[in-house]
Order: C-alpha cells, then structure tokens, then sequence
C-alpha cells in the first residue's frame, strides 16, 4: 500500500512528458500549432482534458486554473474562456489522447492471473451527446419524434483483475459494427500472456471466433438460443443442460460435398465477413464446444467456447461469464461516477478527446483503488471495499492538487467503505438516456 497513489501518479506524470516531448506529432499543423508562447500550451491542454466533470466549460476552466499559480492572479485575469480553450483543442490531431491513454494503460499493474489466463471482457456502450446535424454519421432519429440525438459507440477491452480499460474503438451509431470493432482490439492486443475474452449476446461469429483462436487465445461468449443465431444450425440437443464438442469446417461453397454433410460444413452467407480465407483454401477448421448452463428454474444460457473440459469444467465457464458483469459496472462508474456522461461539445473529434481523458482518468483511480487492501475486521458482519465513487472523487482531487499528499490520500480512501453483498440482482435498465445539455448543468 506505500504511497501506491504517488506512484501511479507519477507514472501518469511521465506518460505526459513523453508525449509533450514529441508534441508535433499530435498536432493538426506541425510547426505552426502551440509553436507560440501562450497561455494554453500542448500540455495545459492534455492536463485540462483529464479530470473534467459535468460543469459547464467556464466552470471547469475556473476549477482547474484557478488553482495554478501561474494562471492565477487577484482578478482571475489570467483563466483562460471557454472559447480559448475550444480552439486549442482544436489543433489537437486524433493521435493525441489515444497515445497518452496506450502509454499510461501500458504501466497500470494488470493483476494476477486466473488460471495462467488474463481476463479480458468485451462490450459496447452508446453515450448520447447533443444533437449535431453537420454530423449525420453519429445521428440517429428518436422514433415517434420529429427529433433525433447524436450517438458515439465506444466498443471497449476491459481487464477484470485489475479493473481498468485495456484498450477502446469509437465508431458513429450508424457505422457501429461491434465484431469489427472486437477484431482490431483483439488483433493489435501484444502480452505475453494468454487470454479468455469474454463477450455477450451481440459478438457471436465464426469470425470473432477465428480471429481469438488465431491469436493463441481463448474466449467465452454467449449465444443467441433462438432466432438466426449460431445454434440454429448446429441441431443442438433439446436438453435443460448439456456440453458438447463438435469440429466444423466454415466455408462459403454450395457443393456437393457441403450438402451432403450439412453437420460438418457450415456454409455462411456470400457476403458474410470471413478473414481467413485465402485463394489456396477455402475451408476453416474450427473445434467448438457449447455449453448449455442453468441460470435458474426458468433461465437458461449458451456459451461457446474453444477451453477443453479438462481445463474448465461447465460449472467452471459458469463461474467465468458471470464474471464479465464487471464491466457492466465500470461503464456505469464512467458514466456517471466520472462524468462522461456530460460532454463539453457538439463536435465528435472534441467529444471522443473528452472520453479518452475520462478513460485515463477512470485507469488512474482504479488502479490506486487496486493497490489498497482494505484490513477486515471480525466483528464485521459482511466484507468491505473502498467506494468506488467516492474513491474516483478523492483520486481526481489527488490529481488536481499540488498540496495533497499521497498518505493523506490513501487514508482518506479507506475512511469510506461499503459493505460486499453477493447474489444480489436488480432488474436492469433499458430505457435510453437522452444527452444532458449545455443549459442544464449542475452547479
């Protein structure tokens, strides 16, 4: 626990040096952006971006400079408007904030391992932003409104043992495609240890499938149990449970041999997405097992799964998949824990630099937060964890403060604790949330 927190911090400290060393790589204009002696440099501006929250745009910028003594002065002349800072940002290239959250996320302790694999859990969350016209790929129509809303899809790699982000892809609502946006991740992943990727409903392909297994890799993700999904084609058994192994050969002719053996060959659509096919051979080899799990007396799931039996029993990817449900949670102590929620623009480039901020931000906390051990007490009743939103706010302040100590920081962590009661279940929240707007920010 020694001065975890000041170690992370420096950490990110450095992550903004190497990027401000090399800063006219991630400018729209090299040579001529932040090349002037002005109030709102290269750095000043990453800085900004990081710890923002749901004020508008003058009120953040009087929180942060206000406390700089560079920046202050007895009339807060020298606060930099809003208008100031827009423009700033926007000689930001779209390779800045990705690099400084690459480089930072690369010195986060990623945890111990489970079973010799890292976790990795993949899913997509849509933020609502204002309404923008100009950008008719991020806009969406409300239906039974004449209105609509501006929509960025972040399709995100999320590492469950130590919490934090490994890696994120924006996509505009209406070039959303999550199975691609899962095979970038994937195929640009670099660790020396392996992984179980573990995904829902929305990421089942044979594609998704090959492009895990050709990395050396391993996955869990559920199935459609009815509809057009996998399991339609495979005649599974009409059973409450089973786990089954079968080797099937994907492929895209119509032939004699496909017809006649419609268990071993599956045949996908012409115009299906398949990367490993070649000019020399158009079949696929893929061993698959499904297993079908009991929930409950009336709930049932499939998962598909390239791990043997031997390795993981079917209780065991029981066990595993319910564990992707942490980053259901981190989404949500994004969103609102931090703030992404509120975003500061209409812009799409300006919004996606906030949401890699807030990214970086949300692998700051996490990672002090996971450095902490909480001392349980015996005449505790239940277990307890730090608060993990009122751990972000304390981190957030630790990173906003040149006073602020790190032991002070780590005492102050462990002053608010709440209670850990398993095997509890809410129902879920569907219901779309609109954008907040510019006029209606808190105080």
């Amino acid at each position: 626990m020694a001065n975890i927190s000041f170690i992370v911090k420096q950490k990110l400290e450095s992550a903004i040096k190497i990027l401000c060393r090399d800063f006219s790589s991630h400018v729209k204009r090299p040579g001529k952006d932040f090349s002037r002696n002005r109030k709102l440099p290269f750095e000043e501006v990453i800085r900004f971006l990081l710890p923002l929250q749901g004020q508008c745009m003058d009120q953040e910028l009087f929180r942060h400079f206000s406390k700089k003594p560079l920046f202050f002065s007895t009339d807060y002349s020298g606060i930099p408007h809003s208008s100031a800072m827009i423009q700033a940002r926007q000689k930001l290239s779209d390779s800045a904030m990705p690099a400084l959250f690459h480089s930072f996320t690369e010195t986060c302790k990623k945890g111990a391992l489970f079973q010799g694999y890292q976790l990795l859990a993949i899913d997509g969350s849509q933020f609502s932003v204002p309404e923008n016209l100009k950008e008719p790929l991020c806009w969406r129509k409300i239906p039974n409104i004449s209105k609509g809303r501006n929509v960025i899809h972040l399709n995100a790699m999320y590492h469950l043992q130590s919490g934090i982000f490994e890696d994120v892809v924006f996509q505009p609502i209406c070039e959303c495609n999550e199975h691609k946006a899962l095979a970038q991740m994937v195929d640009r992943r670099s660790s020396a240890f392996p992984a179980i990727f573990m995904a829902d409903r929305g990421y089942e392909s044979y594609n998704t499938f090959a492009h895990i297994e050709q990395k050396g890799d391993k996955y869990v993700v559920r199935g459609r149990e009815s509809g057009t999904g996998i399991c339609s084609g495979l005649n599974l058994p009409d059973t409450e449970e089973y786990d089954i192994e079968k080797e099937l050969y994907i492929c895209k002719k119509h032939s004699k041999k496909v017809k006649t053996n419609p268990r071993k060959y599956k045949r996908i659509r012409s115009d299906a997405t398949f990367d490993f096919f070649t000019d020399d051979c158009e079949e696929y080899r893929l061993n698959l097992r499904i297993v079908k799990i009991k929930l409950s007396e009336t709930t049932t799931e499939v998962l598909f799964t390239n791990l043997s039996k031997e390795e993981f029993s079917a209780d065991d990817l029981k066990r595993l998949y319910h564990m992707r449900w942490g980053i259901e949670t981190a989404f949500d102590q994004l969103k609102y824990a931090l703030g992404a929620a509120s975003v500061h623009s209409k812009n799409s480039e300006l919004i996606i630099q906030e949401l890699y901020g807030k990214r970086i931000m949300f692998n700051f906390c996490k990672t002090i937060v996971g450095g902490i051990a909480v001392k349980q007490q015996e005449y505790w009743k239940y277990e307890y964890k730090l608060n993990i939103k009122m751990a972000m706010c304390i981190c957030r302040e630790f990173w906003c403060s040149q006073t602020l100590a790190a032991p002070e920081v780590e005492k102050m962590l462990l002053n608010y604790l709440v209670p850990i009661r398993d095997n509890r279940t809410f129902p879920r929240d569907t219901v779309k949330k609109s954008a907040i707007a510019f006029n209606s920010r808190i105080a």
